[in-house]
């Protein structure tokens, strides 16, 4: 039997939760993923979040795939899936420049995401656009 130990503020969905929450980058036409289960997740401010970092997992990441090993991991389309639990529904959070449909097939059928029950929304974390970039870092 699994611990719900770590459910903070009563947040912890009924388990088990089809589907998984994370991070990835899309590089050379293939999504590049690190998944896990939702229970495994951090429960805080009304979801649940990966643990994993992208800028923690990159190294590992370049160790894989030597391609990568020039690029920063900012410099790579990226994105993040967490999960609501109250709504019982999973945000896929992305660079504005993944919004096509074999990508969202893609990063939907990797993390094993109910179609019904997810969204994509663009988050300017992610973004790899220079002009979006200096105007993020300009306001700071």
């Amino acid at each position: 039997m699994r611990k719900q130990s770590s459910a903070r503020h009563g947040e912890l969905p009924a388990l088990p939760v089809i589907g998984h929450i994370g991070i990835f980058w899309w590089w050379d036409g293939k999504l590049l993923a690190a998944t896990h289960p939702v229970e495994d997740g951090d429960f805080a401010g009304g979801k649940a979040d990966s643990k994993l970092a992208h800028v923690k997992t990159w190294p590992d990441l370049q160790k894989r795939h030597p391609g990568l090993r020039w690029l920063e991991y900012e410099d790579v389309p990226r994105g993040r899936i967490v999960y609501r639990p109250r709504a019982k529904r999973f945000e896929v959070l992305m660079d504005k420049v993944l919004f096509k449909s074999h990508i969202k097939k893609a990063i939907v059928e990797k993390f094993g995401l109910p179609k019904s029950r997810t969204s994509f929304a663009a988050d300017q974390h992610y973004t790899t656009d220079p002009d979006e970039l200096d105007r993020l870092f300009a306001e700071r």
